[in-house]
């Protein structure tokens, strides 16, 4: 097992190397004084209300020094792990080349998605593009830091760009991070076309969005129609093949991961002040690849779970998705035996393997009933 995964509780650790190469790359780049505690709370707190509440003010922060200083200092390190999801069911199905990755990061910031992939022990050629040239010094920086901290070949470069107009190199794996909500909706279909047509037959497209109700409906939109024009074909998280997503039925509704988080010590004690990524971090992402490989061989009957159980009286529920719809999955007590108790163990993103019976509401985990639960991103199955 990876020593950023910690099974029993599904967390993701953020290595304390990770927080120190960053640190000392903002330092570097912008100096100490946006980096003071108080200074840099405000910013960060300023940053998150524009992203979740705010965002007509999206592009228009208190003070952009500042808010670099709290994208780099904080949100880079808090988020750096999302991509370890993706990256981890694409691993466990050899859906990547087994080489040195050529990357291609669009939107870089100061480069989470970069040092995911080193946290994750991934040999990358990595190029980031962004148009923020004091966020890609940082993210060169912080990279090529970590990388030689943990010992990972790293080549990497930047450039200052509009990811819009620039033409993309051949990739093994193209990162979108936290970028498409950002763009005007016109642009975001012609950006990931692009992307697709930078890999290869084994190479892959990660785009990851923040987990707000507004931009995960977004994606899923984006979802739809690329599986609409034979573009490419998911492969996470979704285990349904088919269009349109059902959590687009309902304007309520929208599919989004989250996962336990172990912060280093800086990041941690922002986050305690600000009360901002304090156990988890939450996200919504899309997986992208020419080749119809699925997350799990098992057809119609692999359930993505997109809910957290919860146990009414005398049962345990939990939503999940697949080409059969979007439904509940119940487990009444008088049919819990060593079996079916495996759906009391059931999170979020994890994958459940059930017989499917046709036109049901919903699905009843009977006595008999024969189960495997999967966390695809950590490559590990529960029976």
């Amino acid at each position: 097992m990876p020593s950023w995964y910690v099974e029993s509780h599904m967390t993701w650790v953020v290595p304390t190397e990770l927080e120190d190469a960053v640190l000392a790359a903002t330092q570097a780049v912008i100096g100490d004084a946006p980096l003071a505690p108080a200074k840099l709370h405000a910013a960060v707190m300023d940053r998150s209300e524009r992203y979740t509440s705010d965002r007509d003010k999206l592009a228009k922060p208190m003070d952009r020094t500042a808010d670099l200083a709290a994208r780099a200092a904080f949100f880079t390190i808090a988020d750096a792990m999302k991509i370890a999801i993706p990256l981890g069911e694409l691993r466990g199905r050899g859906a990547l080349p087994a080489r040195t990755l050529r990357v291609l990061d669009l939107g870089a910031g100061c480069g989470a998605m970069g040092l995911g992939l080193i946290a994750c022990d991934v040999a990358i050629d990595y190029l980031g593009l962004d148009r923020d040239g004091d966020a890609l010094r940082i993210a060169e920086r912080a990279i090529r830091g970590f990388a030689k901290a943990r010992a990972i070949e790293a080549k990497v470069a930047v450039r200052s760009c509009d990811v819009t107009k620039e033409p993309f190199e051949p990739a093994d794996l193209v990162v979108i991070g936290t970028l498409l909500n950002e763009l005007p909706i016109a642009l975001r279909l012609a950006l990931v076309q692009k992307a697709l047509a930078a890999i290869g037959d084994e190479g892959a497209v990660i785009i990851i969005e923040p987990a707000l109700r507004e931009t995960s409906r977004e994606l899923h939109l984006l979802r739809d129609t690329i599986l609409t024009m034979g573009a490419a074909h998911v492969f996470a998280p979704c285990t349904r093949t088919a269009t349109p997503c059902p959590m687009l039925e309902r304007d309520v509704d929208w599919c989004h991961e989250e996962r336990f988080v172990k912060l280093p010590p800086h990041t941690a004690e922002v986050s305690r002040v600000t009360h901002l990524r304090d156990v988890t971090i939450k996200f919504s992402y899309l997986v992208l690849r020419k080749a119809a490989t699925p997350l799990v061989e098992a057809g119609g009957a692999a359930w993505r779970l997109v809910s957290a159980p919860v146990s009414p009286k005398g049962k345990t529920e939990v939503l999940g998705c697949s080409d059969a719809g979007h439904k509940v999955i119940r487990l009444m007590k008088r049919h819990r035996n060593e079996q079916t108790k495996v759906l009391e163990r059931a999170r979020r993103g994890h994958v459940l393997v059930i017989d499917t019976p046709p036109n049901v509401e919903r699905l009843e985990v009977l006595s008999e009933t024969s189960l495997l639960l999967i966390d695809a991103s950590a490559a590990t199955e529960r029976e």
